[in-house]
């Protein structure tokens, strides 16, 4: 996926220090870089005897998988592959997350919530010294992620105020931060790392970056985010968790009015060396690596209340 390949990417450019070996499932149609000296291992993600044989002989694992195979059981199943592996080193699949939002927390587990249950495991081992592990915090990856702007159509949607901190991190950052996690991990061993990808992010700092970058002014709508975010906490009291989930993204980000910012936690940026860019930095390179004409996701771009 778009994480793996990233860091991939970045570790190829230490030669042989590193032999990477790529773990796929049968049906994946993943293939090495050209020229590069990568193995491709294929294994059954469902069992412990087949990633155990794939996993032997490998000093660390760097967990890229998505979507279903987040769930708590498919993700716990590698890392006792990993263990009865030998492997010493465990990198959990966090990167997008912020697991010390209390919000987060809430999430049922097969809507990330089983992130939680993962890094209680990861720590639970480590103590035990089973297996050192790692984890990479830095919000939604800046690059790949519309809500609120369609740049063919210029037009912004702000949610809220426009001026709540953002924290969100460009993915050649992650790649850059996880593979310098990878070639000195004795800082990061047993605990997580949080970094911040783009300097004093908020809506209006993106939109105003946005505007300067495409050289036209998009046309602004203002959206009540704090009803998007009652009724979402509404549903999912009631346990409509797909119903929930879209506002719940929405508020995660952008509603100031709960505990779901970014605030306290302490960013170790150059403990993995990464500095963050500047806001119009990052649009200038995301816009350079999508265009200006690059399809709108609709369905994150324009997200209302849901019914309760």
């Amino acid at each position: 996926g778009n994480v793996g390949s990233a860091i991939i990417n970045e570790l190829l450019k230490d030669g042989p220090h590193f032999n990477i070996t790529a773990i796929i499932r049968p049906t994946s149609t993943y293939t090495a870089p050209p020229n590069s000296s990568i193995i491709t291992k294929i294994a059954d993600f469902t069992s412990l005897s087949s990633l155990a044989d794939a996993l032997e002989g490998h000093d660390a694992v760097a967990n890229c998988i998505s979507g279903g195979a987040t769930q708590f059981e498919p993700m716990k199943l590698i890392i006792d592959a990993a263990i009865a592996a030998g492997v010493k080193f465990f990198f959990a699949d966090e990167y997008v997350g912020n697991l010390m939002c209390d919000q987060f927390k809430r999430l049922p587990e097969s809507f990330a919530g089983a992130k939680i249950r993962i890094r209680g495991y990861l720590e639970e081992l480590g103590r035990q010294g089973k297996i050192q592990w790692t984890a990479l915090n830095g919000g939604p990856f800046f690059d790949m992620w519309p809500a609120g702007f369609n740049i063919p159509a210029r037009q912004a949607r702000i949610y809220g105020t426009g001026n709540n901190p953002i924290c969100w991190t460009p993915l050649p950052t992650i790649a850059l931060a996880a593979a310098n996690m990878l070639r000195n991990p004795a800082p990061a061993i047993n605990r997580p790392i949080y970094i911040n990808g783009v300097q004093n992010l908020t809506q209006n700092a993106l939109l105003s970056a946005v505007e300067t970058v495409v050289g036209e002014k998009l046309t602004v709508e203002q959206v009540d985010v704090n009803k998007i975010n009652k009724h979402a906490l509404i549903a999912l009291e009631r346990g409509e968790i797909e119903k929930a989930m879209k506002g719940l993204t929405i508020s995660n980000q952008f509603y100031d009015g709960d505990n779901w910012s970014w605030e306290g936690v302490v960013m170790e940026n150059e403990l993995v060396g990464v500095e963050p860019v500047s806001v119009e930095a990052a649009v200038e390179q995301a816009i350079e690596k999508w265009g200006k004409d690059c399809p709108v996701v609709e369905a994150m771009f324009r997200v209302e209340a849901c019914d309760i």
